[in-house]
Parts: structure tokens; C-alpha cells; sequence
């Protein structure tokens, strides 16, 4: 869970000047490491049992649908068999990315057409 008393990443995001003027995946990125800040204990490290959590609270669309993909099976048994192991930002990353593309969702966005 979040820490108590946490700021919204929205107001958040809209305090740090520099990403006023800054790109979708700037702001995707930001949105990312604010998300990833408000769960993390003060040395910037979560358990992957929160990474888990993380997942199933604020990445629910990219895992719906995954639990009888052999490798989801593999990356979420990893998180619940070392619950108390700590995660960096940068395993963290890896782990969104490693879900990212293996779901469904991911297919279809690469599907969508960008232009007229």
C-alpha cells in the first residue's frame, strides 16, 4: 500500500516544472517513478510482495488475462515465493516491462493505428 499522507501523483506531476513542457512517455516515465516512490520504503526499495500488490492495483489492464501464460506463472511465483526479498527501482523497471510484454494488451496497442 501507499504510504500514508502521500501527495497524489497528479499534483505530484503538475509541481515539477520541467515536465509542464514535457512528452507523453516524459510524463509516462515521471508518472512510473512517483507511482513506484509512494509504495517505497525510505531507502527506495519495495518488497516483491508490494511489487506484486503493485501490479494487481495499478497494472491490472496489462495482467488481466495472463495467469495461464507459463512465464507470467513464472514471474509472479518468484514474487510470492521470496515475498520479503526488497526490489530496486531499476528490477522494478524490469519487472513492468517483462509483464508489459507478455500481455495481451500490449498486442493490442501495437495493433492500433496512429494515423488517419
Amino acid at each position: 500500500m501507499p504510504r500514508r499522507n502521500s501527495i497524489s501523483v497528479s499534483k505530484q506531476l503538475s509541481s515539477i516544472k520541467a515536465l509542464g513542457k514535457g512528452s507523453d512517455l516524459e510524463k509516462a516515465i515521471a508518472t512510473t517513478i512517483l507511482v513506484y516512490n509512494s509504495y517505497a520504503d525510505p531507502d527506495g526499495r519495495i518488497t516483491k510482495a508490494t511489487a506484486g500488490q503493485l501490479l494487481q492495483v495499478q497494472f491490472q489492464n496489462f495482467v488481466q488475462g495472463q495467469e495461464a501464460k507459463p512465464r507470467y506463472k513464472e514471474i509472479i511465483s518468484d514474487l510470492e515465493q521470496d515475498k520479503d526479498a526488497n526490489m530496486s527501482f531499476e528490477d522494478f523497471m524490469i519487472l513492468l516491462l517483462s509483464v508489459t510484454l507478455l500481455s495481451d494488451l500490449f498486442q493490442e496497442l501495437h495493433q492500433v493505428k496512429n494515423t488517419k
